[in-house]
This record gives structure tokens, sequence and C-alpha cells, in this order.
């Protein structure tokens, strides 16, 4: 790669340098997103939780003897939850998608604005079920699609691509931080309340256990401990989403700063190497975690 190259492709080449293993090729639209394709697979494991766990608490319910639950306890309306998972994925698919672009810029093609793309602008709308940080992602994830949008409306390429970054650096900063909100704070609330229910569901039953039934309290011991073994990893994925966010955000930040400053391709990989390598295992821990 000459180093009189447009500052934009040295961006993305030097990002291409760290993420990818083997020959790099600018003409690959996909190239840039080897990091984001595992993103993809990992992040909706943990959104699709957010209803996962409303689903198993009502199952907990609902093989509970109606004399042993508080007069006043209901099942769970798992439908609000239901619809911000769905969001919460849409979100997700901006964000993994936005970096798509970008590779696809730096290859010096046209950007592709396609239905799906457009589709999703259309699905996503503020939902009040969960919490604010919910509506804060589906308005930055709006605002990114729209300036996606209005890049291939002008047929954006390779030149624009720094102003792309610069452009899109404050939604970016927001979604991904609010992102983070609803799965750090609103989703591990939901985990502590499935908890709770899954004590209250088998440690009673237990406790009350007769000695002639040792071999079926052994069973429902190992039925105990691996679903909290499961819970464990639940939470444990909590953090590990979190620092995916918090990598996307940090790196975003830095393609912005080196655009402005038109850095070479070796100050712009020795200012990235390190947070893409930590990007890159705070994916796979999340991808190992949530198999």
């Amino acid at each position: 790669m000459p180093l009189t190259a447009p500052p934009a492709r040295l961006l993305i080449t030097a990002i291409l340098l760290f993420a990818l293993s083997g020959c790099v090729n600018l003409d690959d639209a996909a190239g840039l997103s080897r990091l984001s394709e595992q993103a993809k697979r990992a992040l909706p494991r943990v959104s699709n939780d957010v209803a996962a766990t409303c689903a198993r608490q009502n199952i907990l319910f609902q093989n509970t003897p109606t004399a042993e639950r508080p007069p006043t306890e209901q099942a769970q309306d798992c439908a609000p939850y239901q619809e911000v998972s769905r969001h919460l994925d849409a979100d997700q698919k901006v964000l993994t998608g936005y970096f798509d672009a970008l590779g696809e810029l730096s290859s010096n093609k046209p950007l592709t604005y396609d239905a799906a793309i457009k589709a999703n602008e259309t699905g996503i709308a503020a939902n009040t079920a969960f919490s604010a940080n919910t509506i804060t992602a589906g308005t930055d994830a709006q605002n990114i699609l729209k300036a996606l949008a209005d890049a291939a409306t002008k047929g954006y390429r390779e030149k624009q691509l720094g102003a792309l970054i610069e452009a899109n650096d404050p939604a970016i900063q927001s979604l991904t931080e609010a992102l983070k909100k609803v799965i750090t704070i609103d989703y591990a609330q939901l985990l502590s309340g499935e908890e709770l229910s899954l004590d209250n569901f088998y440690q009673a039953p237990m406790a009350a256990a007769q000695p002639n039934e040792r071999l079926a309290l052994i069973l429902v011991q190992r039925q105990y401990a691996h679903d909290k073994s499961a819970l464990a990893s639940r939470k444990a994925s909590i953090a590990d989403y979190g620092k995916v966010m918090d990598d996307i955000g940090t790196l975003h930040a830095k393609l912005k700063q080196q655009a402005e400053k038109k850095a070479s391709v070796i100050d712009i990989a020795k200012e990235l190497g390190p947070t893409i390598a930590a990007l890159k295992d705070a994916i796979s821990d999340l991808e190992s975690r949530s198999n």
C-alpha cells in the first residue's frame, strides 16, 4: 500500500491488517466486517435472552403448585420483552452493518443501500416497556441508517469515508453506550429476578424432601445446579457484552481522531492495534460463553 494513498484508505487498511489473518484484499467489501461477523453471531445471544428470561420465569411459575404461590402473583406478560429483544436485535444489526459499510467504502465501491436496511429503519420505534436506554438506542440507530442512506444516495466513495466517520461518531458513541446500559443494567435486573425465582422454586421443596426421596432429591439437586450454572454464565456474558460495546466505541473514536489527523498507516496501526486486539478478545469471549 503506497503511502500516497488517501488517508481514509490508510485508515481502513490499518484496521484490516490487525483484524484479519492472511492477505488483505481491499476489493473485498466484507473485509472490514470479519470482526463484525463474529459480533453478529454473539450479540443477539445476549439481547434475545431479554425475552427468554421472562419465559423461563413463567415456566417456573406454572410448575409451582397453586398453594405455594403468593395469592396475588401472576405469570409475567412477556410480549413487551419480546418487543425489546426485537428492537435490540435491529439496533445491533445497524451497528455491525455500519462497519460493513465502512469496509465497502474502503474498497472504493459505491455504498449499497438495499431494502433490508430500509426495512430496519422503518421497523425501529420507541418502546417504553423497558427503559429510556432502549429508546435512545433506537433513535441512534435511525440516525446512523439515515446517514448511510444519504451516503448511498450521494454515491459516497473512499474519499468521503473520513467525513462519514466524523459525522457519525456521536451517534456511534451514544448507541454503544445505550446498548451497554440496556444489557448491564436492565437485563441484569431481569436475571436477578430470575435467580430469585429459581431459588424459591428449588430450595423449599429440597429442604422438605423426606429420607425415602433420596434419589429423587439427587436428581433435583443436579437440575438446580445446572440451572444455576447456566444463569451464572448468562450473568458473566453481561460483562462481556459491555466490554464489546466499550471497545467498539473506543475504536470508532480513534478512527475519527486518525481521520482528522490524516495519519500514516504506521501511526494508525500503532494507535488502533491494542483496541482492535481487545475487541477481538471481547467478542471471542462473548461468543464462546454464549455457545
